[in-house]
């Protein structure tokens, strides 16, 4: 099904922002003005919601940033404008960054031409109707007259808002000289081989790939992004990519995207660089202190081996740990389920973590010791930690440091995606 089918139900919103923006003159002024901020502030994300199917919006990684959120990260990156700058949005949905950017044009006072240095694409013939209808209606907003004349000049613009395709070469790339993207989020099989990964990856880190592949050396890039890419053990020659392309200029850390999609997220300012470099710089989340003792240094580290619901039952028969129902911060002595499997076993003692952890939870690494008389098999949703010495003191002493609140502090500036990985374990730092 083509994408325009998918999003034909969002020509119900584009219908209204055109009636709502030729009632400008006959509407009063106030309650003109009062619907009209609603449909640039939040109401395109309402509708989306409301009449576009979760599937759908989820197939095509369909959620439009908020304008607070937007707002913050153009305060917070401080990007360099002047009335010269061309500034692409290559995913621009219903145009919130874009709108975002122009407001914060104005509060700079930067004496800027939206039609010809505003750019945007999509795939989405809905989106791209509403994003042009959206700038019309926020440019009238902003300003203090309300006359035929004013109507009649903002409404006669000519946008350059395009059907383009943001993971290929196209105009917009050659021309911008900054790109401010909040790319999808869900998961695709790229078209051609990747450098960094092979099969589904995410389209925010396909996107941010085929900017810096399109755009000019020296282009500043803006982007709001998962936070799997930032710390994510899968992503990590995605990440020397970029920092091999791009100057790193500013990381933003922000927390849940929104109340609707359940994902953390955070924003970097990079420049394309005008040479490639030779080395790779680190982002300075993922610098590692080599006269730091972490937990790497007293565990073998690993994920527990069992999938459940795909590897046979078969082998021998063992107590199985699971995630469920997992007491933290305890010393487990007994385990009552069973198994049968043909893979590794752990022999105590040896401390388990619940990979599942994001940031807002109370404790980050929450950990059980479990020494039990037989050999035990653990289920992958536990990260195990097996002492190096194998003296229970050290198991002990992993509990402790993972309690800490520092530890906690530490695993929020590191890792913000859902799950734990080996290797952000394996560096938590061992406190003296």
């Amino acid at each position: 099904m083509g994408t325009e089918k998918n999003m034909e139900a969002y020509g119900e919103f584009v219908d209204k922002l055109k009636n709502e923006l030729n009632t400008f003159l006959t509407s009063p002024k106030e309650d003109w003005k009062e619907i009209s901020f609603k449909n640039v502030n939040g109401l395109a994300g309402e509708e989306l919601r409301r009449l576009v199917s979760l599937q759908t919006r989820r197939d095509f990684g369909a959620f439009f940033t908020d304008s607070l959120l937007a707002k913050k990260v153009l305060n917070k990156l401080d990007p360099t404008f002047d009335r010269n700058s061309i500034i692409y949005d290559p995913a621009c949905g219903a145009g919130n960054l874009l709108i975002s950017v122009t407001d914060y044009l104005q509060e700079l006072n930067i004496d800027f031409d939206e039609e010809k240095n505003l750019l945007g694409s999509d795939l989405h013939n809905e989106f791209i109707k509403a994003a042009k209808l959206r700038l019309k209606t926020n440019s009238l907003l902003k300003s203090s007259l309300h006359t035929p004349a004013i109507f009649s000049n903002v409404t006669k613009k000519k946008y350059s808002i395009a059907k383009k395709n943001g993971l290929l070469q196209n105009s917009f790339y050659k021309k911008a000289t900054h790109i401010i993207v909040n790319p999808p989020f869900n998961q695709i099989v790229p078209n051609e081989k990747l450098s960094w990964s092979n099969g589904k990856v995410s389209a925010a880190a396909l996107f941010i790939d085929k900017i810096i592949q399109h755009s000019n050396p020296g282009v500043s890039i803006i982007a709001i992004l998962p936070d799997v890419l930032r710390s994510g053990s899968r992503y990590e020659k995605w990440r020397a990519m970029v920092d091999k392309e791009c100057i790193i200029e500013n990381i933003l850390l922000l927390g849940q995207f929104d109340k609707y999609a359940d994902v953390d997220v955070y924003a970097v300012r990079l420049r394309k660089r005008q040479e490639k470099s030779i080395g790779i710089i680190k982002l300075p989340e993922t610098k590692h202190n080599n006269n730091i003792t972490t937990l790497a240094d007293l565990f073998e580290i690993c994920v527990g081996p069992v999938v459940d619901n795909r590897d046979l039952k078969k082998g021998p028969s063992l107590p199985y740990l699971v995630s469920r129902g997992l007491q933290g911060w305890l010393l487990q002595k007994g385990i009552k389920l069973k198994r049968r499997h043909q893979g590794k076993n752990f022999t105590s003692p040896f401390v388990v973590v619940k990979r599942t952890s994001r940031m807002g939870d109370s404790q980050r690494a929450v950990a059980t010791i479990i020494n039990t008389p037989t050999p035990t098999f653990v289920d992958n949703h536990l990260i195990v930690l097996k002492p190096k010495s194998g003296t229970l003191k050290d198991c002990k002493k992993a509990l402790q440091i993972l309690k800490e609140k520092k530890t906690d502090e530490w695993l929020n500036s590191k890792i913000r995606c859902r799950h734990l990985t080996v290797k952000v374990v394996a560096e938590i730092p061992v406190y003296k």
